[in-house]
Protein backbone atom coordinates (compact mmCIF):
# COMPACT_ATOMS: atom_id res chain seq x y z
CA UNK A 1 0.00 0.00 0.00
CA UNK A 2 2.94 2.41 0.65
CA UNK A 3 4.63 2.15 -2.74
CA UNK A 4 1.15 3.29 -4.52
CA UNK A 5 0.98 6.38 -2.44
CA UNK A 6 3.96 8.32 -4.05
CA UNK A 7 2.15 7.24 -7.47
CA UNK A 8 -1.34 8.52 -6.28
CA UNK A 9 0.06 11.37 -5.09
CA UNK A 10 1.98 12.11 -8.54
CA UNK A 11 -1.03 11.16 -9.87
CA UNK A 12 -3.30 13.74 -7.63
CA UNK A 13 -0.72 16.49 -8.92
CA UNK A 14 -0.11 16.31 -12.30
CA UNK A 15 -3.83 16.50 -12.38
CA UNK A 16 -4.45 19.52 -10.63
CA UNK A 17 -1.73 20.86 -12.64
CA UNK A 18 -3.34 20.04 -15.82
CA UNK A 19 -6.93 21.65 -14.69
CA UNK A 20 -4.38 24.18 -13.90
CA UNK A 21 -3.65 24.76 -17.57
CA UNK A 22 -7.15 24.11 -18.62
CA UNK A 23 -8.77 26.44 -16.63
CA UNK A 24 -6.91 29.95 -15.57
CA UNK A 25 -8.38 32.34 -12.51
CA UNK A 26 -8.65 35.84 -13.84
CA UNK A 27 -8.61 36.59 -10.08
CA UNK A 28 -12.62 36.41 -9.72
CA UNK A 29 -14.08 33.10 -11.70
CA UNK A 30 -12.45 30.85 -13.45
CA UNK A 31 -11.73 31.38 -17.28
CA UNK A 32 -12.33 28.10 -19.51
CA UNK A 33 -9.61 28.77 -21.33
CA UNK A 34 -8.47 25.52 -22.98
CA UNK A 35 -7.21 23.94 -26.55
CA UNK A 36 -8.20 26.36 -29.03
CA UNK A 37 -7.78 29.20 -26.58
CA UNK A 38 -4.86 27.77 -24.76
CA UNK A 39 -2.67 31.20 -25.69
CA UNK A 40 -5.68 33.23 -24.27
CA UNK A 41 -3.37 35.47 -21.33
CA UNK A 42 -6.36 36.18 -18.90
CA UNK A 43 -5.56 40.35 -17.60
CA UNK A 44 -3.87 40.13 -14.43
CA UNK A 45 -6.07 43.14 -13.14
CA UNK A 46 -9.06 44.02 -15.81
CA UNK A 47 -8.39 47.61 -16.82
CA UNK A 48 -11.16 49.87 -18.69
CA UNK A 49 -10.70 50.03 -22.26
CA UNK A 50 -8.84 53.03 -23.52
CA UNK A 51 -11.11 56.29 -24.51
CA UNK A 52 -8.69 56.27 -28.14
CA UNK A 53 -11.09 56.48 -30.66
CA UNK A 54 -10.52 54.65 -34.14
CA UNK A 55 -12.79 55.54 -37.59
CA UNK A 56 -14.52 52.98 -39.54
CA UNK A 57 -15.26 52.91 -43.28
CA UNK A 58 -17.63 55.51 -43.28
CA UNK A 59 -14.69 57.76 -41.26
CA UNK A 60 -17.24 58.02 -37.88
CA UNK A 61 -15.01 58.10 -34.49
CA UNK A 62 -15.50 54.60 -32.75
CA UNK A 63 -14.69 54.75 -28.91
CA UNK A 64 -14.99 51.15 -27.26
CA UNK A 65 -17.21 53.29 -24.21
CA UNK A 66 -19.90 53.23 -27.00
CA UNK A 67 -20.32 48.97 -26.86
CA UNK A 68 -20.89 49.32 -22.73
CA UNK A 69 -23.50 46.39 -22.05
CA UNK A 70 -21.77 44.14 -24.77
CA UNK A 71 -18.69 41.91 -24.98
CA UNK A 72 -16.23 43.25 -27.44
CA UNK A 73 -13.46 41.58 -28.68
CA UNK A 74 -10.84 43.88 -30.55
CA UNK A 75 -8.60 42.24 -33.15
CA UNK A 76 -5.51 44.76 -34.98
CA UNK A 77 -4.48 43.02 -38.15
CA UNK A 78 -2.65 44.22 -41.55
CA UNK A 79 -3.22 43.12 -44.56
CA UNK A 80 0.86 42.00 -45.12
CA UNK A 81 0.35 40.00 -41.86
CA UNK A 82 0.45 36.59 -43.06
CA UNK A 83 -1.28 34.87 -39.68
CA UNK A 84 -3.58 37.49 -39.61
CA UNK A 85 -5.01 37.35 -42.83
CA UNK A 86 -5.02 32.78 -41.95
CA UNK A 87 -7.02 34.06 -38.82
CA UNK A 88 -9.79 36.55 -40.25
CA UNK A 89 -12.53 34.04 -41.77
CA UNK A 90 -12.64 32.56 -38.45
CA UNK A 91 -13.09 35.85 -36.71
CA UNK A 92 -15.99 36.53 -39.68
CA UNK A 93 -17.55 33.11 -38.84
CA UNK A 94 -17.41 33.78 -34.80
CA UNK A 95 -19.10 37.65 -35.69
CA UNK A 96 -21.99 35.47 -37.49
CA UNK A 97 -22.29 33.11 -34.55
CA UNK A 98 -23.04 35.45 -32.04
CA UNK A 99 -26.16 37.89 -30.80
CA UNK A 100 -25.53 41.20 -32.08
CA UNK A 101 -27.09 42.72 -29.35
CA UNK A 102 -24.94 41.09 -27.06
CA UNK A 103 -21.31 41.07 -28.85
CA UNK A 104 -19.38 43.51 -30.65
CA UNK A 105 -16.21 42.35 -33.21
CA UNK A 106 -13.76 44.73 -34.28
CA UNK A 107 -11.20 44.05 -36.77
CA UNK A 108 -8.99 46.95 -36.89
CA UNK A 109 -6.23 47.70 -39.37
CA UNK A 110 -3.50 48.82 -38.43
CA UNK A 111 -2.44 49.23 -42.06
CA UNK A 112 -0.50 52.90 -42.91
CA UNK A 113 -2.14 53.08 -45.82
CA UNK A 114 -5.48 53.12 -44.71
CA UNK A 115 -8.65 52.13 -46.68
CA UNK A 116 -6.34 52.14 -50.00
CA UNK A 117 -5.31 48.86 -49.25
CA UNK A 118 -7.71 47.40 -46.28
CA UNK A 119 -11.16 47.97 -47.97
CA UNK A 120 -10.25 45.93 -51.47
CA UNK A 121 -8.49 43.46 -49.15
CA UNK A 122 -11.71 42.90 -47.57
CA UNK A 123 -13.40 42.98 -50.36
CA UNK A 124 -11.66 40.30 -52.57
CA UNK A 125 -11.26 37.73 -49.19
CA UNK A 126 -15.25 38.09 -48.66
CA UNK A 127 -15.03 39.57 -45.55
CA UNK A 128 -16.64 42.84 -45.60
CA UNK A 129 -18.93 41.76 -43.15
CA UNK A 130 -16.41 42.77 -40.76
CA UNK A 131 -16.46 46.32 -41.53
CA UNK A 132 -14.11 48.96 -42.38
CA UNK A 133 -12.17 50.19 -39.20
CA UNK A 134 -8.80 51.67 -39.31
CA UNK A 135 -6.02 52.67 -37.05
CA UNK A 136 -3.68 53.40 -39.51
CA UNK A 137 -1.54 56.02 -36.88
CA UNK A 138 -1.63 53.23 -34.71
CA UNK A 139 -2.68 55.07 -31.79
CA UNK A 140 -5.58 52.32 -30.65
CA UNK A 141 -3.33 50.00 -31.04
CA UNK A 142 -0.39 51.48 -28.78
CA UNK A 143 -3.53 52.68 -25.91
CA UNK A 144 -4.04 48.72 -26.07
CA UNK A 145 -0.61 47.67 -25.41
CA UNK A 146 -0.21 45.68 -28.42
CA UNK A 147 2.93 45.02 -29.89
CA UNK A 148 2.46 41.91 -32.06
CA UNK A 149 -0.08 41.13 -34.97
CA UNK A 150 -2.62 39.90 -34.38
CA UNK A 151 -3.68 40.47 -31.35
CA UNK A 152 -6.65 40.06 -30.11
CA UNK A 153 -8.43 41.72 -27.07
CA UNK A 154 -11.39 40.20 -24.99
CA UNK A 155 -13.64 43.25 -23.31
CA UNK A 156 -16.29 42.76 -20.68
CA UNK A 157 -19.93 44.15 -20.76
CA UNK A 158 -18.38 46.84 -18.60
CA UNK A 159 -15.31 47.32 -21.02
CA UNK A 160 -13.19 45.80 -18.41
CA UNK A 161 -10.19 43.78 -20.45
CA UNK A 162 -10.92 39.90 -19.55
CA UNK A 163 -7.46 38.96 -21.75
CA UNK A 164 -5.78 38.91 -24.76
CA UNK A 165 -4.33 36.61 -27.11
CA UNK A 166 -1.28 37.33 -29.48
CA UNK A 167 -0.88 35.59 -32.57
CA UNK A 168 -3.64 33.77 -35.17
CA UNK A 169 -6.04 31.79 -33.04
CA UNK A 170 -8.83 30.15 -34.02
CA UNK A 171 -11.84 32.22 -33.13
CA UNK A 172 -14.65 29.87 -34.59
CA UNK A 173 -13.87 27.32 -32.53
CA UNK A 174 -16.14 25.31 -29.85
CA UNK A 175 -13.12 26.52 -27.17
CA UNK A 176 -13.71 30.52 -28.38
CA UNK A 177 -17.41 30.35 -28.38
CA UNK A 178 -17.37 28.90 -24.56
CA UNK A 179 -14.67 31.30 -23.54
CA UNK A 180 -16.88 34.52 -25.27
CA UNK A 181 -20.16 32.84 -24.00
CA UNK A 182 -18.84 32.63 -20.00
CA UNK A 183 -18.08 36.30 -20.69
CA UNK A 184 -21.34 37.08 -21.66
CA UNK A 185 -23.12 34.92 -19.29
CA UNK A 186 -21.22 36.08 -16.59
CA UNK A 187 -22.41 39.97 -17.17
CA UNK A 188 -26.06 38.83 -18.27
CA UNK A 189 -27.99 39.69 -15.17
CA UNK A 190 -27.13 43.21 -15.98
Amino acid sequence: MRKWLPISVGLVAALAIAAGLLWRDDGKTSLPVRGAMAKFVPAEKPQSAPDTAWRDGDGAERRMADYRGRVVLVNFWATWCAPCIREMPALARLQAELPVAEFALFAISVDLEGRKVAEPFLQQNNLATLGLHLDNRGSVARAMGVTVMPTSILYDRDGREVGRLAGAAEWDSADALALIRFVMDRGAGR
